[in-house]
């Protein structure tokens, strides 16, 4: 795919992903999320560059499918690996079964946080949150509540305006 031969070292932002996508980035996403048969579950994912990436880079080792609504074109995700919502404030039911949820780049704190307070008693281990700095401190309110331990990753590949946070240990 031509989105490999551009990654480097340092964020390259692609036009049709809001992250800035580097090999540390996913080096360490990959450490990171829960390992195969675990459910991870991309919510919001858009064209699915960056999860295409991290199946391929994990050779399919991730159990991860990209959860978005039938408007948005799937560009890069093999369609058995997405999942759809009818619009953009539902839930997908499959959460229910996820060890782990990724938002990146999420519109609305509350989305995630209904998220959270839905599916906290089910197989939720993590959380993932990838997005603009200035967007963390809205976010921080629906997620910091519900875990015992926040990991916020400033380096490691991720981009200078952005945060990578890593969230674990719910609090059921």
């Amino acid at each position: 795919m031509d989105a490999l031969s551009q990654l480097n070292r340092e964020p390259v932002y692609f036009a049709d992903c809001c992250a800035g996508i580097s090999w540390p980035l996913l080096e360490t996403l990959i450490e990171r999320l829960p390992e195969k048969p675990a459910l991870i579950l991309s919510i919001g994912c858009g064209s699915g560059l960056l999860e295409f990436l991290l199946l391929h880079v994990t050779k399919g080792e991730l159990n991860l499918y990209g959860v978005e609504v039938p408007l948005c074109v799937n560009r890069h995700l093999p369609e058995q690996r997405m999942l759809r919502v009818p619009c953009s404030e539902s839930l997908h039911p499959d959460a229910l079964l996820a060890s782990c949820l990724v938002f990146v780049y999420p519109r609305q704190a509350t989305l995630v946080g209904r998220y959270v307070e839905t599916f906290l008693d089910g197989a939720l281990d993590q959380l993932v949150w990838l997005g603009h700095r200035s967007d963390w401190p809205d976010f921080q309110n629906v997620i910091m509540p519900r875990f015992h331990e926040l990991e916020m990753v400033q380096d490691r590949g991720v981009a200078s305006n952005e945060l990578l946070v890593i969230a674990s240990v719910p609090r059921r």
